[in-house]
């Protein structure tokens, strides 16, 4: 088990099995703290097959360099992250993917996951991951023709890959709620337990700008049925969306500490504080990850400061 330091305590946590374990009740000195975020989202490029109405990720052509990667988890082992999230775009269509997964597992003690449209899966790619990737998040944006018309690809066939990801990793299931897919959200958490999946992660739909893109009534519907099914599943929700669910979820930040819980490195090899950020700081070959988060952090600060 790795043990972090932080502003809510001692912080265990086994990535094999997800295990956490906080020790909220124990102060740390902030000097004390761990230096990286629990968790490093990367968006390994910004190649994907799918046009998603709503995909808010980049489209700009770009892909970071694996060793750059692998450089940066080790740092951020040693700095105290839990773990790395490889997305995009479409993680599987970056060269060497599979070897990046099992490099990072092998060589730090960082949780590998990954977020995928699951349409790339075969049993040679299950193969290579198995073992080298802990968790993997699998976008289902609304059952049957929903997920069709807004996704592009056969529904059966998504459910071939969705038994070929379960047998890869421990797996959950992200769910972008809009006006479209909301009537097919008490069908889909019915399919996803069903199937096995350990998380349904609530994603209402967000624009570029990072702000929510539903109508009042959708949002309505969302809290009411968040209300109803918590206690029944396990769900979560992203930032934006734990704002306006009212409704016990899975550990969220605390706003202030933002940056000691999550950051995210875009396809550019930007660090920046979230995926929607429009800014951030550029790692540059040789640059210290560590050096740009605790730099990003003290213009974050002074920042507040004025504001």
């Amino acid at each position: 088990m790795k043990t972090r330091y932080g502003y809510a305590g001692i912080h265990g946590f086994d990535r094999q099995t997800g295990l956490n374990i906080l020790l909220d009740e124990v102060h740390v000195d902030p000097s004390q703290w761990s230096l990286a975020p629990r968790y490093m989202s990367f968006a390994l490029t910004n190649a994907c097959e799918l046009a998603c109405p709503y995909c808010y990720a980049s489209k700009i052509p770009a892909r970071q360099r694996f060793e750059d990667i692998l450089r940066w988890a080790k740092d951020l082992d040693a700095a105290g992250c839990f773990g790395v999230g490889f997305g995009g775009g479409e993680p599987t269509l970056y060269p060497r993917f599979a070897e990046l997964c099992r490099d990072v597992a092998l060589e730090t003690n960082l949780a590998v996951t990954m977020t995928t449209h699951g349409h790339r899966f075969s049993d040679e790619l299950s193969d290579k991951l198995s073992g080298h990737v802990n968790f993997i998040r699998l976008s289902m944006d609304g059952v049957g023709e929903t997920y069709e018309r807004l996704r592009g690809r056969s529904f059966p066939s998504f459910l071939e890959k969705l038994a070929l990801v379960r047998s890869t990793a421990r797996f959950g299931v992200n769910f972008v709620v809009n006006d479209e897919t909301i009537e097919d959200l008490p069908e889909a958490a019915a399919l996803v337990f069903g199937e096995g999946a350990e998380e349904f992660l609530l994603l209402p739909q967000t624009g570029t700008d990072g702000k929510l893109a539903m109508a009042p009534e959708t949002l309505r519907r969302l809290k009411n049925w968040v209300s109803d099914n918590y206690e029944r599943c396990r769900l979560a929700t992203s930032a934006h969306g734990g704002e306006e669910i009212d409704a016990p979820m899975l550990m969220t930040s605390k706003p202030e500490y933002q940056t000691y819980d999550f950051m995210h490195v875009d396809a550019t090899g930007t660090l920046k504080i979230s995926a929607f950020a429009g800014e951030g700081i550029s790692l540059t070959v040789g640059t210290s990850i560590v050096a740009a988060i605790q730099e990003t952090r003290s213009k974050q600060s002074q920042m507040e400061e004025y504001a």
